[in-house]
């Protein structure tokens, strides 16, 4: 990305600036933001209780397909990796051959909305993965900012 900028000088007894200026040219290094930026890492440690105690009002749930996935673990390694949550009592790590297997998430969506994630996988014969999402939050337009994550990831 080129990016250009004009620089004046001001002529501190008149106020006045310098009606020409100075221009420069500086490249910045192409960037990209995803969704997983807007969202802080913080664990909580009695997952259950700070579950119970959000509270259903700015609930969420909805079932996904994830498609063909090379394993179950993968799958879930990447909605984790999607949404930038963090993992909760060691529920990121899945049994090698596991069939279905559940992670609590918990976070901080920008503007200091905590954000709590219950994601329960299911993987079938020919690889296909399955996903129900439920999300609390303090916040509905939140917890369906994260099922649109989740949709269009």
């Amino acid at each position: 990305m080129l990016c250009l900028d004009s620089i004046s000088c001001v002529d501190p007894s008149m106020g006045e600036a310098d009606e020409e200026g100075v221009e420069d040219e500086y490249q910045l290094e192409d960037f990209e933001v995803v969704s997983a930026d807007y969202m802080l890492k913080v664990g909580v440690s009695n997952f259950k209780h700070a579950w119970d105690n959000m509270g259903a009002d700015c609930e969420r749930v909805d079932e996904y397909g994830l498609g063909v996935r090379e394993s179950l673990a993968e799958a879930v390694s990447a909605v984790i990796n999607i949404l930038g949550m963090q993992a909760c009592e060691g529920t990121d790590v899945v049994p090698s051959n596991a069939r279905s297997h559940t992670s609590l998430l918990s976070g901080v969506f920008i503007g200091n909305v905590k954000v709590l994630a219950r994601i329960s996988f299911g993987i079938d014969g020919p690889k296909q993965v399955a996903m129900k999402l439920a999300v609390r939050s303090e916040d509905q337009a939140v917890s369906d900012a994260i099922h649109e994550i989740v949709a269009s990831g």
